[in-house]
């Protein structure tokens, strides 16, 4: 398998080092006070007054070794279980952001509980998908009660997908509204715990803050066993120095803390070491989510991920981009190339444009394509006796071809990438067949999948309790 660093080992070491310094003598703050006490009864040093807990080098490395380097994710329809490790890649579209593009007009709408399933039933019929974001995560859902979002988005999202459909953890409330939810779905508290079907995102807070809602959210999570990508989102120059390297030291910091206080909740609990790093762009004073710096931070948090035993968590194919444009093409390719090739283990973020703010339908099944042709170029070159074709190749002869071969036919598809959406045709055969750009072909597509598609229904049994929690949550005061 190709593979790409950006480290050596010396300075992935150097960075744990660094890392461990930090959390020693610097210490996080930890606003959760349950997350202190963990912390404190391990042997940490823990000011209750000023929230900053400095955790000793040894507590650290206890607690990493029970985080575990594998673990499954299952699925509705077991065909779309997710076995996670520090060798697979898996891809985890965005479906909820605040706003959503319109290709037909050009501009972008509040994304809505409509835009939220079609978004939820593209990702199901498109194959490079597998781990689910949805529309639990998003804070607000046009139309829908804001204190209600979190359930209607979970809603909408299980019923448009028979894959891993991620929930909330942003505080506890939601986490626990949400976890009612899973457990309907999975048949209940005891079989949730023994498959986990959902996971959610943790962000500590750079620099060096575990704010106390999503905390306590992730150890609800924590209580059922449930994965949890523990990821920070620093940007050097910003919130973390300019220097990769020290972007790096206090991210790892950041991230295994969080894991830390996750193991000490529940010894062995599924997580991802996880990264949204990227640049502050000091022209503009916004992050630069599209920048190739991304990719570098990707491939060298991979490398410490797996220097910890642990499935990283990445973010790719974003753009700064308004349009489904060149500036688009570029920045997703380049980073996706690299998060993959890096050793990036779940890979978020396809779907997006306009510096994360915009999800795009479009963009979704472009990503997907690009996403495919990735996966063609990690299975690297097969050698052997039948690939080498020396017996086609004295068949034919010189200045024959092997068109009517059956070798060709045998390898055709195992060998070569077959893109649906670009267009490979004559200028003169593309402009007979109306002349369309990549994404005027993604949004014909869209139009088909959201047409054609049919996702596994959920038992009737089990809609019904949802939507009965649904009710319950919105006529609860926000």
């Amino acid at each position: 398998m190709p593979s790409l660093k950006v480290l050596s080992d010396e300075q992935v070491y150097d960075i744990h080092r660094a890392a461990l310094a930090i959390l020693g003598n610097t210490g996080v703050l930890v606003k959760a006070p349950a997350a202190r006490d963990l912390l404190r009864r391990a042997g940490a040093d823990v000011d209750d007054e000023t929230m900053r807990c400095r955790i000793p080098a040894d507590v650290v490395e206890a607690a990493l070794k029970h985080a575990p380097a594998s673990f499954t994710v299952y699925a509705r329809n077991p065909a779309h279980d997710v076995h996670v490790s520090t060798q697979t890649l898996h891809y985890e579209p965005m479906i909820g952001r605040l706003n959503c593009y319109d290709y037909a007009t050009g501009t972008t709408h509040r994304t809505t509980l409509e835009d939220v399933g079609h978004l939820v039933r593209l990702a199901d019929a498109l194959p490079s998908y597998h781990l689910l974001h949805s529309g639990a995560i998003m804070p607000q859902i046009d139309g829908v009660p804001i204190h209600a979002a979190h359930v209607y988005g979970y809603l909408a999202s299980v019923r448009n997908s028979s894959k891993v459909i991620k929930a909330t953890s942003r505080t506890r409330r939601l986490a626990e509204d949400c976890l009612r939810m899973v457990a309907a779905v999975a048949g209940g508290e005891e079989e949730l715990r023994r498959r986990p079907c959902t996971f959610t995102t943790d962000n500590p807070v750079a620099p060096l803050q575990h704010d106390r809602d999503q905390t306590e959210g992730a150890l609800e999570f924590a209580k059922y066993g449930l994965p949890i990508d523990v990821t920070s989102e620093p940007q050097a120059g910003a919130t973390a120095p300019v220097t990769l390297a020290g972007l790096l030291a206090q991210q790892t910091a950041d991230v295994i803390s969080g894991i830390v206080i996750i193991q000490l909740a529940n010894p062995g609990n599924p997580v991802w070491y996880g990264t949204c790093g990227s640049i502050m762009d000091m022209r503009v004073g916004r992050i630069a989510i599209g920048a190739v710096e991304m990719g570098l931070i990707n491939v060298a948090s991979a490398q410490i991920a797996h220097f910890y035993n642990l499935p990283c968590r990445g973010t790719a194919s974003a753009t700064d981009s308004k349009l489904l444009d060149i500036q688009a093409g570029y920045e997703k390719a380049l980073v996706l190339t690299m998060a993959a090739l890096g050793g990036v283990n779940k890979v978020f973020y396809p779907g997006t444009m306009e510096g994360a703010l915009t999800i795009s339908k479009e963009s979704l099944v472009i990503d997907d394509e690009i996403i495919g042709g990735l996966y063609r170029v990690l299975e690297g070159i097969d050698v052997s006796q039948e690939t080498l074709a020396l017996e086609v190749i004295d068949r034919v002869g010189p200045g024959g071809h092997y068109l009517g071969q059956r070798h060709t036919m045998q390898f055709l598809k195992r060998e070569q990438f077959i893109p649906r959406l670009s267009d490979r045709q004559t200028r003169e055969k593309w402009a007979e067949a109306g002349g369309q750009s990549m994404a005027d072909r993604a949004h014909e597509r869209v139009a088909q999948i959201l047409a054609e598609h049919r996702v596994d229904p959920l038992p009737a049994g089990v809609e019904a309790e949802l939507e009965r929690i649904v009710r319950e949550v919105e006529a609860r005061e926000a």
